[in-house]
């Protein structure tokens, strides 16, 4: 016969194995998947402040004995998820209070009400739930890549960084963590050390479109342009649906004067999102490329109904305007951009060009001067030569 304080240890064991399991599961539903993404505009900060069980309380716990504590707690920690997969932050919130109440030491909890608070915009109370949630389990990595989110999002990212480090020390498979940071030092223009994050998370995760797209803008912004192209390629082979590696993709052919295979690239990018004006500013340049001018000058006309602010493309209009010897459309592009844009060296420099072609020799020195004065030395060179 089984004694009484035996049986009372079995049933213990098997909660304990039970909620590690049911844990786990429920934890495979919550954990948000970010891509590099800037989070919406949250709800109000959430006030609540993280409840510490009283000595009554833990005296009323002692007299109900750990196996009921630990079932409840599960209990409460349950209904906290289903109601967070629900986006039910509020009342979430309360019932993880509660399974806190029952088992301070629930790691889970602690970090779900986190997860809770950082939905809601209550970063400071999200850091501190999720660093409780560390201190009660000293291996939860998790809990170190969600600190480092939130750090990222309110700017701080050597903290966040930081973060991202304490949980790829902890947990090196895990992919996310190294592109996370990979995304932080590719911003911080370090690209070799942003290449070295994006090999891990290639190397833990073969088919991860993001780094490999994330790995071909560092490839570009270093100027290896064949691996770039490589990358890109990589990047829509395993998500089609990135117009962005596409637009990427036209621009390293680009550069690499490939105009063909750069606006084929850009038609792709155009074709997942018919309103993504750079990428029809990118073909419009790789036409500028081709010499076909009016193409280019359509492509601009294309972005600037979409953004009609877009500097850039006016500036790119006018560029053309002056290939089709259309000098005073020329002119008027390079207006609006410098209206945009007071400082636009290059949009000075078309219009001068475009100036002196309409034997404007005055205004065209004057915006020489101004573009030489921003720092381009061909303006310089051109102002020297013809106004002096």
């Amino acid at each position: 016969m089984i004694s009484s304080k035996l049986f009372s240890n079995n049933i213990v064991n098997f909660l304990n194995c039970s909620t590690k399991l049911i844990t786990m599961n429920r934890l495979l539903f919550i954990i948000p998947v970010i891509c590099c993404c800037i989070l919406n505009a949250q709800e109000p900060v959430d006030s609540t402040v993280i409840q510490v069980p009283s000595e009554d309380f833990l005296n009323k716990l002692d007299s109900l004995g750990g196996m009921d504590s630990i079932a409840s707690a599960q209990l409460q920690y349950n209904k906290g998820v289903e109601l967070m997969e629900q986006k039910n932050y509020d009342m979430a919130i309360t019932f993880f209070d509660t399974s806190i109440l029952y088992n301070p030491a629930f790691a889970l909890a602690y970090f779900n009400r986190g997860i809770c608070q950082h939905k809601k915009g209550a970063f400071d109370l999200a850091k501190s739930n999720f660093n409780l949630s560390i201190e009660k389990d000293p291996s939860f990595h998790l809990a170190h890549y969600e600190m480092g989110l939130v750090f990222e999002e309110e700017g701080f990212v050597d903290m966040a960084i930081e973060s991202y480090s304490n949980a790829i020390k902890i947990n090196g498979k895990e992919a996310k963590y190294y592109y996370q940071r990979g995304v932080l030092v590719f911003q911080a223009a370090d690209y070799e050390k942003a290449i070295q994050d994006f090999n891990q998370a290639i190397s833990n995760k073969s088919n991860h479109a993001y780094a490999y797209n994330d790995r071909g803008s560092s490839y570009l912004k270093l100027g290896d342009l064949d691996a770039a192209i490589k990358d890109f390629h990589k990047a829509v082979q395993y998500n089609p649906s990135l117009s962005f590696s596409y637009n990427n993709l036209g621009s390293a052919y680009r550069k690499k004067e490939k105009f063909n295979e750069a606006i084929s690239a850009y038609n792709n990018a155009v074709k997942l999102d018919n309103k993504y004006y750079v990428a029809y500013n990118n073909r419009g340049m790789a036409k500028y490329g081709k010499e076909d001018f009016d193409g280019a000058i359509q492509d601009f006309k294309r972005a600037l109904a979409i953004k009609s602010d877009y500097s850039f493309a006016f500036n790119n209009q006018a560029s053309a305007y002056i290939g089709i010897e259309d000098w005073e459309n020329a002119i008027k592009s390079a207006d609006q951009a410098i209206n945009l844009d007071p400082n636009y060296t290059y949009a000075y420099y078309n219009r001068a060009i475009a100036k002196e072609m309409m034997r404007d020799l005055e205004g065209a020195c004057s915006d020489w001067m101004k573009a030489s004065e921003l720092g381009l030395d061909a303006a310089r060179i051109y102002y020297s030569s013809t106004c002096k």
